[in-house]
């Protein structure tokens, strides 16, 4: 996204100099011109980039109509968590519907599967942070701690996230700030209940993993949860996500350890492939060439083949996969290559990256599956 935003910018310093060289201001100068010349404008800034995705309104250029390659319109697209796995899919939505009984079914036999349970507990936390009168009536029924407390630490994350919104740091209030700490706070206390209630269990640590940003976690502090982590599962396919999260620098710091952390990770089992494409996505804002870069245009390769596995095509984090693979292909250019995984993707826009994109999650996924098909 951040290659979008960049040619948003060059496009827009294309228009300023125009404006400028016609003695006009920005606005007059968009309110004279026609159509056709700001496409031209946009085309002549930047070719690769759609003039529908720089300024609404505007047409697909070519245009495009992605239900030609299989993919449902734009109108369809989903993005809540766990729809990519029917089995979770079934519990979030009888969860919703105030049914606790499929999830406290689906949690007690994903017991010892934990890449299923990981994923589980991350959607049926949503769902209770939304409405937790599910989770209280489960609990009154006499629910299992362990599944119980999970559920209820992952929720409180949720919930402490959804207190503060999406919108950047200067947008937020005071009091949504507030909110999100003080929540964050009793996620940790409910993570740590949670792995004492089950302690062979890796998923309460990746709850707090995926807290140690928030709670500003000193490099000694999440050394010691990613150890009891991995001691636990050393392969966990979430944990590895939201860790590469913490060692990625916010503003200028080095991306060396992001990567570093990556290229281990995919070095020991190919369901981690995904990692280098992810540290990839958090680089490419400080260099967005970082897509022609030898080592990433390799982890999107080794992405696709791990996708061309039974293990890596019907897991349950297969869709997320597909997504950063689309990313890094469209992104290098290779936009064609994505189709496939955008048709496989269907209406599932929920994992990351997309999600990282909040409201516009629907909006960023559609962009992106129409480059892919534009380059076709």
């Amino acid at each position: 996204m951040a290659l979008l935003l960049k040619a948003k910018t060059r496009v827009l310093m294309a228009m300023r100099k125009e404006a400028k060289r016609r003695g006009q201001s920005l606005s007059a100068y968009m309110g004279a011109v026609s159509q056709s010349e700001i496409i031209a404008l946009i085309q002549s800034t930047d070719p690769t980039v759609n003039p529908a995705d720089v300024i609404p309104g505007l047409p697909d250029v070519p245009p495009v109509d992605v239900t030609r390659w299989g993919m449902p319109p734009a109108a369809a697209l989903r993005t809540d968590t766990g729809q990519a796995v029917p089995v979770i899919a079934a519990a979030v939505a009888a969860a919703r519907g105030g049914d606790w009984r499929p999830a406290a079914d689906l949690l007690h036999r994903s017991y010892g599967d934990w890449a299923m349970r990981a994923a589980a507990v991350h959607a049926l936390g949503e769902a209770a942070a939304d409405d937790g009168t599910w989770l209280q009536a489960w609990r009154g029924a006499g629910g299992a701690e362990r599944d119980l407390a999970a559920v209820d630490a992952h929720g409180t994350f949720w919930l402490a996230w959804k207190l503060r919104g999406n919108r950047p740091p200067e947008e937020t209030t005071p009091e949504q700030h507030e909110a999100f700490y003080r929540t964050v706070a009793r996620t940790e206390a409910a993570a740590q209940h949670a792995a004492q209630a089950a302690p062979e269990d890796p998923t309460p640590w990746f709850t707090l993993v995926v807290l140690a940003r928030a709670r500003g976690y000193d490099p000694e502090t999440f050394t010691g949860i990613w150890s009891e982590l991995q001691a636990r599962d050393p392969l966990h396919r979430a944990g590895h996500e939201f860790a590469l999260m913490y060692w990625s620098p916010e503003g200028n710091g080095s991306y060396d350890p992001p990567f570093a952390f990556a290229e281990r990770a995919a070095a020991a089992h190919p369901s981690l492939a995904f990692l280098t494409v992810q540290a990839a996505y958090d680089y490419e804002d400080v260099d967005e060439h970082v897509w022609k870069d030898a080592r990433v245009q390799h982890a999107v390769d080794a992405v696709l083949r791990h996708l061309g596995t039974r293990e890596g095509a019907a897991g349950p984090y297969a869709n997320a996969d597909r997504g950063w693979a689309a990313y890094g292909l469209v992104n290098s250019g290779r936009g064609p290559e994505a189709i496939p995984l955008f048709t496989a993707l269907a209406a599932d826009a929920s994992a990351r990256p997309w999600e990282d994109f909040g409201p516009d999650a629907r909006t960023v996924f559609d962009a992106y599956r129409r480059r892919a098909c534009a380059a076709a």
